[in-house]
């Protein structure tokens, strides 16, 4: 029972990610195609900033939510939480107004190939920016608190209720042929609405309390929070570092252009970080009742279910990538220059087949993490600042690509020492490289037939024929040789049947 309690757990928050990427993804493909290039790229710059300032105001605190539920009792838990959303209503405060110190500065780290009308817009924007920055930050934690709290469907509903309200206020006065002011100022409702509700939210579901937490809680949070943070602010700096570059070597166009192409499909990326996010909890609890074994067993677990879908899902999203980037455009605007730095980029994620960041913060490994991000970025910046000036945003991609794999072969052998395996034994390697050759192979085929019917059908029936073919040998193959199991098929049967919402 515990076992079917976890799955469909695990299942409501992949489901409810799922969902809010592709809600991401919509938001992404209708600005692409009701903006010119040039409002574009000057409205992902904005929220570039944002995204950037906001994981300079979280600092980690939203994740020690799970670190800390499992070891306060009940009683200190609301505490806990008040206590978290304080920190950052004090921090969101701070990134805005580094917001707005980036106004004073823009014409001065933004490229000079950026037309001088596109800077000045910019600088006029970002004070809304810094403003929905200060009101939406606070509302973080809330859905750490929902799913530490052991209320996945909750956590769920929040997250999708949330990015629906962002993609209404973000789409809606764009659809109507409003300007990006008119826009912003949508946003600014948005989070108002979010930080008001958000609070309510969190005060009716968690257990009566104290709203004081135990002597000495809050120095072991921010102890505990910093060195996550500051790895999760060079993380999204990483995330933004070849972008940032694009910027400062290249034009707006090609800024734009690689916006588009360098991106991992986000609907595939959240399935790693989903799982990861429900059984962090389960990991440190089995870390504090020194069950190695079991802890092993659950991870190798996740890894394998995450590979099932991420793999194929990433392989189909490369082979198909001229079909994919075709979503973005519209009328004139082109993006067929953002085909090959997509298809660069999306190989990344064949190493995301597990929340790496998971299992080291279940050992309180955060300096560990932080180490990881910090090389992260420095091996992205050597190698995409030279690639790019070389190959455009072709070297960017490349540069990005190369500085995740050794870096991954990093972080395996950090989490290698905490769980005492070597390195090659952190991933179930022989399982992976089964659902990597299957998928490869059910690729391979896709890639001559999507090309053979290409005259004969549009795209958008050849990328949905392809889809549903690759995905038909896909299974095939992975029945017959039992690398899909009888319970994989129950599991996707169920998740496409939702009933484990209403349960």
């Amino acid at each position: 029972m515990a076992k079917k309690s976890l799955t469909e757990k695990t299942m409501v928050v992949v489901f409810s990610r799922v969902l809010t990427s592709f809600i991401d993804l919509t938001t992404a493909i209708l600005i692409a195609r009701l903006l010119s290039k040039t409002d574009f790229a000057i409205l992902g710059y904005l929220l570039m900033i944002y995204e950037v300032a906001r994981y300079i105001a979280t600092l980690g605190f939203p994740e020690s939510i799970f670190y800390f539920f499992e070891h306060l009792t009940k009683e200190f838990r609301k505490a806990f939480a008040l206590q978290t959303i304080g920190i950052l209503t004090v921090t969101a405060l701070i990134s805005g107004l580094l917001i707005l110190l980036v106004k004073v500065f823009a014409s001065d780290i933004i490229s000079d190939q950026f037309s001088e009308s596109v800077v000045l817009t910019i600088q006029s924007y970002l004070p809304y920016i810094a403003l929905i920055a200060v009101l939406e930050i606070p509302t973080w934690p809330v859905h750490n608190i929902l799913l530490a709290s052991d209320r996945q469907k909750e956590a769920g509903w929040y997250q999708v209720i949330t990015s629906l309200m962002s993609f209404a206020a973000l789409i809606g006065p764009l659809a109507l042929g409003y300007s990006i002011e008119v826009t912003l100022y949508c946003m600014v409702g948005y989070a108002s609405l979010r930080f008001i509700g958000s609070f309510i939210w969190v005060m009716l579901i968690l257990p009566k309390g104290g709203l004081r937490t135990p002597q000495g809680n809050i120095k072991e949070q921010i102890t505990f929070s910093l060195p996550l943070g500051i790895s999760s602010l060079v993380s999204q700096f990483n995330k933004y570092a070849d972008k940032f570059i694009v910027s400062i070597f290249l034009t707006e166009i090609a800024f734009g252009e690689y916006i588009i192409g360098a991106q991992e499909v986000p609907i595939i990326r959240v399935i790693p970080f989903a799982v990861g996010t429900v059984l962090i909890s389960r990991y440190v609890n089995l870390k504090i009742k020194n069950l190695g074994d079991d802890l092993i067993n659950l991870w190798y677990k996740g890894i394998e279910k995450v590979s099932l879908i991420v793999i194929p899902l990433t392989i189909l999203s490369i082979v198909l990538a001229p079909y994919f980037i075709k979503i973005f455009q519209s009328g004139d605007t082109d993006y067929s220059n953002s085909i090959i730095p997509f298809q660069i980029y999306n190989l990344i994620i064949l190493i995301r087949v597990a929340h790496y960041g998971s299992i080291l913060q279940a050992f309180g490994d955060t300096k560990g993490i932080l180490r990881l991000s910090i090389s992260l970025v420095v091996l992205n910046i050597l190698f995409s600042v030279p690639l790019t000036i070389m190959l455009g945003i072709n070297g960017t991609a490349i540069g990005t690509l190369l500085a995740n794999i050794i870096n991954w072969i990093f972080t395996l052998k950090r989490i290698g020492g905490h769980l005492e395996v070597k390195t090659s034994k952190v991933i179930p390697m022989k399982y992976v490289s089964k659902i990597f050759s299957i998928s490869a192979a059910s690729g391979l085929i896709i890639y001559f037939t999507s090309r053979y019917v290409s005259d004969s059908l549009n795209w958008i029936e050849n990328l949905a024929i392809s889809s549903l073919i690759f995905f038909a040998i896909y299974i095939v193959i992975g029945v017959l040789t039992k690398t899909i199991k009888k319970e994989d098929l129950v599991n996707l049967k169920e998740m496409f049947k939702l009933s484990f919402l209403w349960k």
